[in-house]
């Protein structure tokens, strides 16, 4: 029997098939609500736009019966050097699943695999690099169609993922009620819509401090992740599918939080996040334990605990490792090559956190590939936009910590060797500060045993920012936050963080109610500070200058981020004035 294939482009069409879909994603046993369209729809819903990304789901028919579904979309890739094409799966960006998966009805597997590698190749100019990830292992079909693309002379690589989940058998033998931590009156559920809105809210800001302490950014802070878990869990929860669990602490504050939605026979933690200074005190543990006990109670045979921010320690029940699989295909294009390259050095900066010397050797000759590959690049600079309310968390400060405002005057009054030290510990030069503070800029700095330890620094009304050539447009109510510097010395001791939290207050004195701040790419210490701080990402800022061509991009199109950049449809708007210090770096 043959399987005719074709290709869906608009969401109209694909939603026309949900019914057949859904069925489809049921035949292939556990996880068929994230290969479903329950979870890959309203995704795509939250997630194209910011993506850029197009549809281009490839179905299969035999005898007018739907026998495969390939969620695919593609999307231009922003290389160093040049654009290019990549091909993935619906629901790899965000929250993840423990996995997604190609479906294919049971018996096709070889015919829809070979099939799916021919369809791939007749779409070639349409990419230049197939990433396909997490993918459920093992699979007969993928594995059948990456083996026809193999043999079709383009380069194919699988390794393990990043992900997957832990899962833990409940039908186990002896599982029983005292395996759930003591106290947990303190652990609540909540399915109702003010209470589902209210944890997850609660999720994501322990989630922020959890990456942070990792110095990463949690993939819950954007606004699709948010935006996509509250519809998904308030969707489930109606049909008694989901759930937010909270740990709370004495004074009922959250000390950890999770989603879990049921998924067939199993129960899945889609989403976990712990306050860090409750990882040692068994708040994860609690919570799983809780929950696989509720889970069992529901029917459910295993719960899936998804990996997150770390690998916490699980209750001691029968669990075993689920491992999700990535998929790369290249063509022999350009833009192939050099994504290829920028692959291979993030892997080596990955594998240099556990082997310093060897791997961060490889991961230098492998950016040294790109940086020759990008030669005609001129200018390249990415940086983080991110957005704080100014609201303060009363963060602890370090023992012997000291805040203060700092302006001329103060200045003024050091002596000699006082101002050779704060050059000496901060960098601070004079021409720059007394410029910075003529033009009304406040600084805050930070001493540690009576030494400067950090310095911050805020500005308002027009700003301007070299690595971008552009200014910002600031409003009467807003401020920006630039040169954060902590003094090597003081690292790891809150310093940034701190200083952040009392700029808030001073600024809020000054009815400043929003800050902005832009960080570099690779400043993962600034990052851990200001979400500390609870500043929020908004987006990713890119400015490219090639061959005398200026370009600035604003990923996703925050309408607020272009407002602030001056990206607006008349040029005359762009104010370019690179005089002072901009971002923090």
């Amino acid at each position: 029997m043959n399987v005719e294939l074709s290709l869906i482009r608009d969401l109209t069409s694909l939603r026309a098939l949900e019914p057949e879909w859904r069925a489809l994603a049921q035949l292939g046993g556990s996880g068929a609500l994230f290969r479903g369209p329950d979870w890959l729809i309203p995704w795509w819903l939250h997630y194209h736009q910011a993506l850029g990304a197009e549809l281009a789901v490839v179905i299969g028919r035999a005898d007018g019966e739907l026998v495969c579904l390939a969620p695919f979309y593609t999307r231009a890739i922003k290389l160093p050097l040049i654009e290019g094409k990549e091909l993935r799966l619906l629901g790899d960006a965000g929250p993840r699943p423990p996995a997604l998966d190609l479906l294919v009805r049971p018996g096709f597997e070889d015919k829809v695999g070979a099939a799916l590698a021919r369809q791939l190749i007749e779409m070639a100019t349409e990419w230049d690099i197939i990433d396909l990830e997490p993918l459920a292992e093992p699979s007969r079909v993928r594995a059948t169609m990456v083996s026809r693309l193999a043999a079709a002379g383009l380069s194919v690589e699988s390794a393990p993922a990043g992900g997957g989940a832990r899962r833990i058998a409940l039908a186990a033998p002896g599982l029983g009620h005292d395996e759930a931590a003591p106290n947990d009156e303190l652990i609540q559920a909540f399915t109702d819509e003010a209470g589902i809105r209210q944890v997850m809210s609660q999720l994501r800001r322990l989630s922020r401090l959890e990456w942070a302490d990792r110095e990463e950014t949690s993939p819950l802070a954007d606004a699709e992740a948010a935006a996509l878990l509250e519809e998904v869990a308030l969707t489930l929860a109606a049909d008694g599918r989901a759930r937010l669990i909270r740990l709370a602490d004495a004074t009922s504050a959250a000390a950890a939080a999770a989603l879990v939605v049921d998924d067939g026979d199993r129960a899945v933690v889609l989403a976990l996040a712990v306050d860090p200074p409750w990882v040692g005190q068994g708040a994860p543990t609690r919570l799983v334990a809780h929950e696989a006990q509720a889970a069992r109670a529901r029917g459910r045979v295993a719960l899936d605990v998804v990996t997150g921010a770390a690998e916490y320690q699980l209750p001691p029940l029968p669990a075993s490792r689920q491992q999700a699989l990535a998929v790369r295909v290249w063509r022999s294009t350009a833009a192939a090559s050099l994504g290829r390259a920028v692959k291979s050095a993030r892997r080596g900066v990955e594998a240099a956190r556990e082997a310093p010397g060897a791997a961060a050797a490889q991961a230098r000759a492998a950016w040294a590939k790109i940086r020759s590959a990008a030669a005609g690049v001129a200018h390249y600079e990415r940086m983080h936009l991110y957005r704080g309310q100014l609201w303060t968390r009363g963060i602890p400060r370090e023992p012997g910590l000291e805040l203060a405002l700092f302006g001329d005057a103060d200045y003024e009054k050091l002596d000699a060797a006082a101002r050779a030290d704060l050059a000496e510990q901060l960098g601070v030069d004079e021409l720059t500060a007394r410029r910075l503070w003529k033009r009304g800029d406040l600084a805050v700095l930070a001493r540690l045993g009576g030494r400067p330890a950090g310095i911050a620094w805020s500005a308002s009304g027009p700003v301007d920012v070299p690595e971008l050539d552009r200014t910002l447009r600031l409003d009467r109510y807003e401020a920006y936050i630039h040169d954060v510097f902590v003094a090597p010395a003081a690292r790891g001791r809150n310093v940034a963080p701190s200083m952040l939290e009392f700029l808030a207050l001073e600024l809020r004195q000054r009815d400043v109610f929003r800050a902005w701040a832009l960080i570099g790419h690779e400043n993962t210490a600034s990052v851990r500070a200001f979400e500390k701080a609870s500043y929020t990402p908004v987006c990713d800022v890119i400015h490219t200058r090639i061959a005398g061509i200026d370009r600035l991009v604003v990923r996703p199109p925050d309408p607020e981020a272009r407002e602030l950049m001056g990206l607006s449809t008349d040029p005359a708007a762009r104010i370019r004035r690179p005089t002072d210090p901009g971002g923090t770096r």
